[in-house]
């Protein structure tokens, strides 16, 4: 199944800390990122365009210290780390037994208000959150029935706001396809087994809806960030 073979990529991920200084925060950051799969690499993703989109995003979640957030596919935690130092309370969710306990590496025991193994459609939401966070995430589930399930459990567990970021767009599935075969070697071969899921942003629209909240789509400007041309964001308030 793909979204099984997805689950044995994210547990495979290598945890390099050790290399790290852990006083240096943006050491830190950048290896988390790493882990998570992001290019950070010479030619990739530049940090300053990493710490854009995380200021851009703590905005439109209108998120400041003494707030809480709460992210859904955290993997090793990068995004909750820069949170945290912002002084806004942290928790999250990861299917990657890995990836959580190189979270639970990084925090320090206490500073976590949840930590949890398990799947997206079933994250408890007892504990509440001002915002709820997913990214680069939306596109590794099933259908569009899983991604609403988790969907109205990140509305659930959210006092205010929802923020999804990097959701691939379904009008751009054929370019996507096209540039990573021509960008890709032995694609077709590389990721038989492991889909990607598009959206229409009318889904989202829907969702947001029925539920009596605003929405607003932003397009994805990350310097260095090859998808860019193939994802936008999703922001949800509560009205």
């Amino acid at each position: 199944m793909g979204a099984n073979r997805w689950k044995e990529i994210r547990n495979e991920r290598e945890d390099r800390l050790d290399r790290v200084d852990i006083h240096d925060s943006k050491q830190v950051f950048l290896e988390l990122k790493r882990i998570d799969g992001f290019d950070i690499a010479d030619g990739g993703i530049p940090y300053e365009g990493l710490l854009a989109q995380y200021r851009e995003t703590k905005e439109e979640l209108c998120l400041s210290a003494g707030d809480s957030v709460f992210e859904i596919g955290c993997g090793a935690g990068a995004n909750l780390y820069l949170f945290h130092l912002d002084g806004i309370e942290v928790g999250g969710l990861d299917y990657s037994e890995k990836l959580m306990g190189i979270l639970r590496k990084v925090f320090r025991e206490g500073t976590l208000k949840e930590c949890i193994c398990g799947e997206a459609a079933d994250c408890p939401t007892e504990i509440r959150y001002d915002a709820v966070l997913s990214n680069s995430v939306f596109s590794y589930f099933p259908d569009y029935a899983y991604a609403e399930r988790v969907l109205e459990r990140m509305l659930a567990k959210s006092g205010s706001g929802i923020g999804l970021l990097d959701i691939h767009d379904a009008e751009k599935e054929q370019a996507f396809k096209e540039y990573r075969i021509r960008n890709t070697e032995d694609y077709e071969e590389r990721y038989k087994d492991l889909p990607k899921l598009f959206y229409r942003r009318s889904f989202f629209e829907d969702f947001a809806r029925r539920n009596g909240m605003g929405i607003r789509f932003k397009e994805s400007a990350m310097e260095g960030y090859w998808n860019n041309e193939f994802v936008f964001h999703c922001f949800m308030k509560r009205k």
